[in-house]
């Protein structure tokens, strides 16, 4: 019998009746060559050697043709052509890409046609029960799915800030709340959140080069010597500030719209949050908020020296 590969998907229960039923009768035959010989060794008669190798009614019989068709259409039904090397192949690509992303998949899995790996996939997930680490293989594939799931809730969530914005590039303003921290400027948090939405979440180094690349950010050693790791380290802080800034702003359009209905007496409430986050915004903004209240103080201070020239 051929070595059977369980990630081959052979029908090895039936493939081993048939296989042990032919060794069963080869071993039968050959232990009675050996009895007629003995005989024969010993000078007994033709009559006699016959009775001695007369077939009894339980003893192994040989394959029926039925039986030898049925064997070579299992072993075509089976994945021979499919070693472990594949089949790692095969498992690693859907804790990539999901199990449903086959053309992406059948591009890891080298040698093998589209047609091949969506062939071998059908089977792989009606008959994956019968993997010997069957439990740890799909606790794998669902743990890569999770992953692709959030990194695809991400980029809704960036898409989702962004599109509050004509000009996000210079508009985005993130909610960084009591613990902005001093390590970023808002100018730099902003293209790290612009540029992910651009690049996609997870390209590190691309997202490093875009900045060493920058002509806004060449005399900023800090932003340009940070690493890879660190970028990802501060971009899911904004991430996190983004997702919790998108639930409320679901929560207060839910009362308003909720308001509206009953009387309109949320949106009173939700135009005094606009204010305070406006005033959260230039309290939180650091040096370009302090440079945007100057700004103001000067424009008032000129609009009240224009103001006697006109009496």
């Amino acid at each position: 019998m051929p070595a059977l590969q369980d990630f081959q998907f052979f029908d090895t229960a039936r493939l081993t009746e048939l296989y042990d039923a032919e060794q069963s009768y080869e071993l039968h035959k050959h232990a009675l060559a050996q009895k007629e010989a003995a005989a024969r060794a010993q000078g007994a008669s033709e009559e006699v050697i016959a009775k001695e190798i007369a077939p009894g009614e339980d003893d192994p019989q040989p394959l029926t043709p039925e039986e030898l068709a049925e064997r070579e259409q299992l072993l075509e039904d089976g994945f021979s052509n499919w070693n472990r090397r594949d089949f790692n192949a095969f498992v690693r690509a859907c804790e990539k890409y999901g199990r449903t992303q086959l053309s992406d998949i059948a591009r890891e899995v080298e040698g093998k046609t589209e047609a091949e790996v969506r062939e071998y996939a059908a089977t792989f997930w009606s008959r994956v029960g019968e993997l010997n680490d069957a439990d740890r293989i799909l606790k794998n594939i669902e743990r890569g799915e999770q992953r692709i799931q959030r990194q695809a809730d991400i980029m809704t969530a960036i898409a989702t800030k962004l599109e509050k914005y004509r000009n996000p590039w210079q508009e985005v303003r993130i909610a960084y709340g009591p613990a902005k921290g001093k390590a970023y400027t808002e100018e730099e948090d902003r293209f790290l959140v612009c540029k992910v939405h651009e690049l996609g979440y997870g390209a590190w180094d691309e997202l490093k080069a875009e900045i060493r690349g920058n002509w806004r950010f060449r005399f900023d050693w800090f932003f340009k010597s940070r690493t890879p790791q660190e970028l990802a380290r501060r971009t899911d802080t904004l991430i996190r500030l983004i997702e919790k800034e998108n639930e409320e702003d679901e929560e207060r359009n839910a009362a308003s719209k909720k308001g509206a209905k009953s009387g309109g007496a949320p949106a009173r409430k939700r135009a005094g949050s606009v204010t305070a986050a406006s005033s959260a915004d230039v309290k939180e903004g650091g040096d370009d908020g302090k440079e945007e209240v100057g700004s103001a103080r000067k424009a008032t201070r000129a609009a009240a020296a224009v103001s006697p020239a006109k009496k």
